[in-house]
């Protein structure tokens, strides 16, 4: 991003105003609600939907912690063993995380759009086929900005890492999940 396409001047080492938390137009709020609907993709538990509701405590513009509760259905090849052994396809996700926020910006071919660019890693409990698991996550995603301070919209990637209950044992899942949706961002001001 140059200068001159933000159209505000920036002299030599100094941060562009809508790279700076402080400065740029768009304000930070202590709370925000995401719900959110994507795709959930597993290495055992094959191709499904994912829906959820997300929310978020901001501690400073740039840090973090959040909560998230999800539902999918497992998706799998009923031919084989595991898929056999399955009595309950509702999948249900509830974790929490620590985020961290970065301020940053978008080029679209007439306007420039401050986004927050975010990474999060967390953990909590996985229900699959009736039994909870222990589960971990990394991931991140980009929170993209209007006119309206009280509103955004988000996309986000996760890798869910768990164990899942095998007629032969426990196998090591890794999952990944691609999810968007809108952001109310609520009062007060940070």
């Amino acid at each position: 991003l140059t200068p001159s396409r933000a159209g505000r001047g920036v002299g030599e080492g100094e941060i562009p105003e809508m790279l700076d938390f402080d400065r740029r137009a768009t304000e930070n709020y202590r709370f925000k609600i995401s719900p959110y609907f994507g795709d959930y993709v597993g290495d055992k538990l094959n191709h499904s939907f994912v829906t959820g509701l997300g929310f978020t405590v901001n501690l400073t513009p740039a840090l973090g912690l959040a909560t998230n509760f999800g539902y999918s259905r497992a998706a799998v090849d009923r031919t084989s063993l595991l898929g056999q052994s399955f009595t309950n396809k509702n999948m249900w996700l509830f974790d929490g995380a620590f985020v961290v926020t970065k301020a940053g910006t978008y080029q679209s071919k007439k306007k420039t759009v401050e986004v927050d660019l975010y990474s999060n890693i967390g953990g909590g409990i996985v229900t699959v086929n009736g039994s909870n698991r222990g589960a971990g996550f990394i991931g991140g995603g980009m929170e993209m900005h209007g006119k309206r301070q009280w509103f955004a919209f988000r996309v986000e990637i996760r890798n869910y890492f768990l164990s899942i209950n095998n007629p032969g044992g426990s196998d090591f899942e890794s999952d990944f999940t691609v999810m968007a949706g809108p952001v109310f961002r609520l009062p007060p001001a940070l």
